[in-house]
């Protein structure tokens, strides 16, 4: 017992408890990136793919194309950050889904520097973990090649630009971070981005009842700014395509999100589900509101003014999601480093507590380690898995690693204890990617679009002879050639290194895919099924 309570492990021997929260992190950083290559692409990250692809491959970094057809979706910047990580490490579903796991860290970074700054640096290292291991952020999305990530980021820096530089009475600082942030926001999503901006300096200034400051010379400068930066973007990109559609398909999508998109009982349902949805995809931080419902911790947070600014922030912004029945979870990404930092203010203050509170929180998570660690050890033995033949030599290693972890954190003690259930959940990231990912590569529907796209390389190469999909379909609603097929294009784009083009036309020459039905008697080099719908690969001469 010495060992942990009064010794190496002892929350008062902060030094090694910064060691062990270092090799965490580092450990951490692994579990972002193993095997993050292995899945096949599926869900939006096609479309992504595609236009980071064509931009690349078109040199355009302005207009948005799939298939070489003109997309009129997002802005631009989420798709050059895909294309700049496409040239740094290559043509691969590594650098696709890069930018979001590394936003994922940079935004920890972001909370922990935060807590740090304005509590102490054992609550920011406590904070940024539990939220780093959230369980939607950590165990999903950080795992695609999706925008949500990278825009939280965004958003999140100018939140916090507010607050870090009033309390510093910087006002250019102030408004011109806040500012540049919510306009590369734009530049990522959309006009709903300044909305934050709006909300959280409108709220927040009105609790400092400091409304004035809204119209003082830094904001209007800095607002001035952001607004040419918007028009010389939209300018720039009329000098290529049809700005008139464009902000209309734009707006949209942001209109889409709004009170005005549903009936009534859609409403309602989504007034009860999404701040539930919200709470549980947070976990395990959710359980932190065991430790809140006190008179004398609110009043705690209240003495921290950076807990109160991010209390105003989220409170303000969240109202417009919640009464947004287009609203989903993903697009509330920036609000969790804000919500999991103030949940974790009164366990932190209570740490060295022993009630019924953290006893059942250590229990269940007691629990789940053992149920986790037999489960390491069972998975050779089950034969789903039997096509990864490793597994009956690596899972045990991962079932006696997560053995010691939960004797460690039976031993220790306060803020050690949680330092191990960090520990616990990041072994449990490492797991399954060591598991999940490499079994979707072999079972999940989307390997077999990597397959029939392979085969098709075969047999048409990197010949110079373009690839047309022919379909007389509008690319959002096409029937004929079907969204998935999204899914093989991509992985073409990336074998070939030049675009698979969409046309209604089969005269110039070239290899052509085609629905079966519309063949007309031509003779197939290949033949490929997605969604029910028969496709075959010709060449035209």
């Amino acid at each position: 017992m010495k060992f942990f309570d009064v010794g190496f492990l002892h929350p008062t021997n902060t030094k090694n408890l910064y060691r062990l929260s270092f090799l965490i992190i580092v450990l951490y950083t692994i579990s972002l990136f193993y095997n993050l290559h292995l899945a096949p692409l599926y869900s939006e990250e096609p479309r992504r793919a595609l236009v980071a692809l064509e931009m690349l491959l078109n040199n355009n970094f302005v207009v948005t194309t799939i298939l070489n057809q003109t997309f009129y979706d997002h802005p631009p910047l989420w798709n050059i950050v895909l294309a700049g990580s496409i040239k740094l490490f290559g043509y691969n579903t590594f650098a696709l889904r890069f930018p979001s796991a590394f936003s994922l860290l940079l935004t920890g970074i972001l909370a922990f520097y935060m807590g740090r700054k304005y509590i102490n640096t054992k609550f920011g290292i406590l904070s940024a973990f539990y939220y780093l291991v959230c369980a939607d952020l950590y165990f999903y999305f950080s795992v695609t090649a999706e925008i949500d990530i990278f825009y939280s980021l965004l958003v999140t820096l100018s939140i916090f630009s507010i607050f870090h530089f009033y309390e510093q009475k910087q006002f250019y600082r102030l408004f011109g971070a806040a500012y540049f942030f919510i306009t590369l926001a734009f530049l990522t999503k959309g006009f709903a981005s300044f909305a934050f901006i709006i909300i959280t300096l409108g709220s927040y200034l009105l609790y400092k009842k400091d409304l004035k400051r809204l119209f003082s010379w830094p904001h209007i400068f800095c607002a001035l700014l952001s607004a040419a930066a918007v028009y010389f973007y939209f300018y720039i990109y009329g000098s290529y395509e049809n700005l008139g559609r464009y902000i209309s398909e734009m707006w949209g999508l942001t209109q889409q999100r709004t009170l005005l998109s549903d009936r009534f009982d859609g409403i309602v349902k989504h007034l009860f589900m999404f701040p539930l949805n919200f709470l549980g995809v947070i976990f395990p931080s959710t359980l932190f509101l065991l430790f809140i419902w006190k008179k004398e911790q609110i009043q705690n947070i209240k003495a921290q003014p950076y807990l109160v600014f991010l209390v105003i922030a989220f409170i303000a912004n969240f109202l417009v999601y919640w009464v947004s029945p287009g609203a989903r979870i993903r697009y509330t990404y920036m609000f969790f480093p804000m919500v999991v930092t103030v949940l974790s203010y009164p366990l932190f203050l209570r740490l060295k507590e022993t009630n019924w509170k953290h006893k059942a929180y250590h229990t269940l998570f007691k629990v789940i380690m053992a149920i986790a660690a037999l489960a390491c050890m069972v998975i050779p033995f089950v034969g789903y898995f039997s096509i990864l033949p490793h597994l009956k030599y690596t899972m045990p290693l991962f079932g006696l690693l997560l053995v010691l972890t939960l004797v460690f954190h039976h031993k220790t003690i306060g803020y050690t204890k949680h330092l191990f259930v960090i520990t616990f959940i990041v072994l449990c990231r490492l797991v399954f990617d060591h598991v999940a990912l490499p079994m979707k590569a072999l079972t999940s529907s989307g390997a077999a679009h990597k397959s029939y796209a392979e085969d098709i390389y075969k047999i048409i190469g990197e010949d110079e002879t373009p690839l047309y999909v022919f379909t007389q379909e509008d690319l959002r609603t096409h029937i004929q050639t079907p969204f998935k097929l999204y899914e093989t294009a991509s992985y073409l784009e990336m074998l070939r290194k030049s675009i698979v083009m969409n046309t209604d036309q089969c005269e110039l020459p070239g290899y052509y895919i085609f629905n079966k039905q519309n063949l007309e008697g031509r003779e197939p080099l290949y033949e490929f099924t997605i969604s029910k719908v028969d496709l075959a690969l010709v060449k035209i001469d």
